[in-house]
């Protein structure tokens, strides 16, 4: 394969349209595609087909040859009403539609790779780890000579024709691909997938509403306390340091007080530990809570007990809550004025995902233009 077809990025499936995702009428041995938008007839399954791949992380698109538009026998506009009909029918990335015939010499009608080519430039995918599904020779040559894996759905027009992989259905080709990545799949690769997919499925309105209630504390003189455990300990000393150097906080961790926070647990138990600095703090109305926890505190479970009790109190003086949990969110999403709940992708994966974000959202906090009052160091360094 040549270099310049080699794009490090996405995996993706792309799609032949006529044969693979609608019905053709077969005349002489010849598949012919439709010529008006109301003759578009979707294969059934197709729906289900791409909800499979993009479920998985695959990006989903069409390659098709359309030389009935170059032969005069398919006016463009019409061409593109069946692209119209055939995207609100199917969820594609993206369609790429060769009007030319043979003799154009066009770098983009299959079996060139042309098409393919343009779009994982514009997508960001990397077709050696992509799939090429079609119904015709010309599918499967764009394919390799793209580099990607071919898979032939079988016809009675296509007898003669072979390639890496060949199936009855599109069903068919879905199941395969979904083994073969993630036969292919290493844990790094299945990790940053599930963060790609779980970045795109943040709650943007909910950190906006993170954003307005602390500029609200921030405008009423209010002070900001992180409370975290574990991790979420580590995190509320991070975000201490800058929501004060940043974003114009005066805020505390009673974390970052080792002494007195084991001298409180020795003495009055990990229960209350929170609880009583915040009250030895002089807690009150103006204030916030913000915690970073994954299960968010769960008194019924028995489960961060010291956060639930502190929270408890913070609502009890009328300060506001706010979090960054995972799973369901437990108590801080229950009573908290503003908070965001990670999305779980992957079960097995609760806790890294959700501390990763938790860091990824405080520092979007700290960034915000509502919220940044100082420049950060190689920012102002780079202008």
């Amino acid at each position: 394969m040549s270099a310049a077809l080699s794009v490090n990025g996405h995996r993706a499936v792309f799609l032949d349209r006529d044969g693979v995702l609608n019905e053709v009428v077969v005349e002489n041995g010849i598949p012919l595609s439709p010529r008006r938008a109301e003759e578009l007839r979707v294969v059934a399954g197709s729906l289900e087909a791409i909800a499979r791949l993009q479920q998985r992380g695959l990006r989903v698109f069409v390659a098709s040859n359309q030389p009935d538009v170059a032969r005069g026998h398919l006016a463009p506009e019409e061409a593109a009403r069946i692209t119209a009909v055939l995207r609100e029918a199917l969820p594609l990335d993206d369609v790429a539609v060769c009007p030319h015939d043979d003799a154009d010499g066009c770098a983009c009608r299959k079996p060139e790779p042309g098409l393919l080519v343009a779009v994982a430039r514009r997508w960001g995918v990397d077709l050696s780890r992509s799939y090429m599904v079609g119904d015709t020779w010309k599918d499967v040559a764009a394919g390799r000579r793209a580099g990607c894996h071919t898979i032939l759905l079988r016809r009675d027009y296509n007898a003669a024709a072979q390639a890496d992989t060949v199936v009855q259905t599109l069903g068919e080709a879905v199941d395969f691909i979904l083994r073969h990545s993630e036969e292919r799949m290493s844990f790094s690769d299945e990790f940053c997938r599930h963060t790609a997919d779980l970045a795109a499925r943040l709650p943007g309105d909910h950190i906006e509403a993170l954003v307005d209630g602390l500029v609200a504390v921030r405008q009423r003189g209010g002070r900001l306390f992180f409370l975290g455990v574990g991790g979420g300990a580590g995190h509320a000393s991070h975000a201490v340091n800058d929501f004060r150097k940043l974003a114009g906080f005066e805020c505390y961790a009673p974390t970052d007080n080792v002494s007195e926070l084991t001298a409180r647990i020795n003495d009055e138990g990990w229960e209350t530990s929170y609880a009583a600095w915040l009250q030895g703090s002089r807690l009150r109305a103006a204030d916030a809570v913000f915690v970073f926890s994954v299960g968010g505190g769960n008194a019924e479970r028995g489960v961060s007990l010291n956060i639930v009790r502190a929270l408890e109190l913070a609502k009890r003086v009328g300060a506001s809550v706010f979090g960054v949990v995972g799973r369901d969110g437990g108590y801080t999403a229950q009573v908290a004025d503003a908070c965001v709940v990670v999305p779980t992708v992957d079960p097995g994966l609760v806790t890294p995902l959700t501390e990763a974000f938790q860091a990824v959202i405080w520092h979007l906090l700290v960034a915000h233009p509502k919220l940044q009052v100082a420049p950060m160091k190689w920012e102002s360094l780079s202008r």
